[in-house]
């Protein structure tokens, strides 16, 4: 009976810990540079082109999670393929590719050829930003860390840069079918089904490998998951409307600037935990407190018919 019972016990210590958001969680990590061995590769589809995509399936501890990343902007130039980002239209822009220093974003208005900053993903003019959004298929994701490989904020390249990080908590996808309307505005994006996770004052940039030396920390908590992340440079009205930020160890008290930030990423940390779809979800506290309740009362019913 003593072994059914440390059985029943061990059972009851799994599920539970099963039940608790993060217990089965993996801390995984990812280089988002062209490298076919432990990077990223370009999906056939658009290839070259505005609206093209990366696969990066080569993390380390991912536990077969893939990371698809896409680049998206404003700037919508005068024409092309526009997609509904969240309530608002945004044009896809060119993800491209830049080596150890990571990927930038090419909007429509700045053009495929771009020069630097406009060939990173930037806010350059005031109002007007880039962004990379990582999506992680059906995985419950939080994103830990982010690492850049390439920054620039006065015109001389390697400088500090400010970043903003917004997690999808939204149903379903945050994009939709091809438009041709013209642009909304960055805060209806920010009431369209994102969150904001935080931005980040003066990160640097890091492009030795192994990356993520320099890595900023989002702070995010274990509970705020998602399978949908948009890293954009600094965007005030993202931020609600302020200029306070984070620093890059995720503490309050830092100020960011909007309208000379440019980088291009190349790191990502996150922890994988269980399935969701769109946002992403963790079980609710009262759901735990079932599953500890019919245990206990399982573990009392064992006690009571050992002693008989």
């Amino acid at each position: 009976m003593k072994n059914a019972f440390l059985s029943l016990v061990a059972t009851a210590a799994a599920v539970l810990g099963a039940a608790v958001p993060g217990a089965a969680s993996a801390q995984s990590t990812w280089n988002l540079y062209n490298n076919s061995t432990d990077g990223c590769t370009q999906n056939a589809g658009n290839s070259g082109n505005f609206g093209n995509s990366w696969l990066c399936n080569k993390g380390t501890g991912n536990a077969g999670t893939s990371l698809t990343a896409s680049a998206w902007s404003s700037q919508v130039g005068s024409g092309g393929t526009l997609q509904n980002i969240s309530g608002s239209y945004y044009a896809n822009a060119y993800m491209s590719d830049w080596g150890n220093s990571g990927f930038g974003a090419a909007n429509r208005t700045e053009g495929l050829g771009a020069s630097s900053p406009n060939h990173a993903v930037d806010n350059i003019p005031t109002g007007q930003f880039d962004g990379i959004l990582l999506n992680f298929g059906n995985a419950n994701t939080v994103l830990q860390k982010i690492g850049i490989g390439w920054g620039d904020n006065d015109g001389s390249g390697q400088q500090p840069v400010d970043i903003t990080v917004l997690r999808w908590t939204g149903s379903g996808s945050p994009t939709s079918a091809n438009s041709t309307v013209t642009t909304g505005s960055n805060a209806t994006l920010a009431m369209s089904g994102w969150s904001l996770v935080g931005s980040y004052a003066n990160v640097s940039s890091d492009s030795t490998t192994p990356f993520g030396g320099a890595a900023l920390t989002t702070a995010a908590a274990n509970t705020s998951t998602s399978s949908w992340w948009l890293i954009t440079a600094f965007n005030k009205a993202l931020n609600g409307g302020t200029s306070s930020c984070l620093t890059v160890g995720g503490a309050t008290g830092a100020t960011c600037d909007e309208g000379d930030d440019a980088f291009k990423l190349n790191y990502v940390q996150a922890k994988i935990g269980g399935s969701s779809g769109g946002g992403g979800s963790a079980p609710e506290p009262a759901s735990i407190a079932l599953v500890a309740l019919g245990l206990a009362g399982a573990l009392a019913a064992r006690r009571r018919r050992t002693a008989a």
